[in-house]
């Protein structure tokens, strides 16, 4: 019914790819299942691809929509957490996405 990607799309070279399969695995029955994902809000942080070995530097808010809705997902909602004042790494987002009819 659910599937939940937490802080891993950024480290996937082709994250329509990871989205797509997420994506499979949910039913399309009963209202549909829900792929959540939570990830990095877009950053210019160039190390954290040396140091950290991420594929991309988060996402923008019409990216991820973009890239939830070509994996058949509908409904598409990206919400961007709040950050603490102290916080150093970059922001981060919520998006939801319901398949099926």
């Amino acid at each position: 019914d659910a599937a939940v990607l937490s802080l891993v799309v950024h480290h996937i070279e082709n994250p329509s790819a990871v989205l797509n399969e997420a994506a499979k695995i949910l039913r399309p029955d009963r209202g549909g299942g829900v792929l959540l994902v939570i990830d990095m809000l877009a950053h210019d942080r160039e190390e954290y691809r040396r140091t950290m070995g991420h594929r991309h530097l988060g996402f923008a808010p019409d990216q991820i929509t973009t890239l939830m809705n070509e994996a058949g997902l509908r409904g598409v909602r990206v919400h961007e957490l709040p950050t603490s004042t102290e916080s150093r790494g970059p922001g981060l987002f919520v998006a939801s996405g319901r398949i099926g009819r």
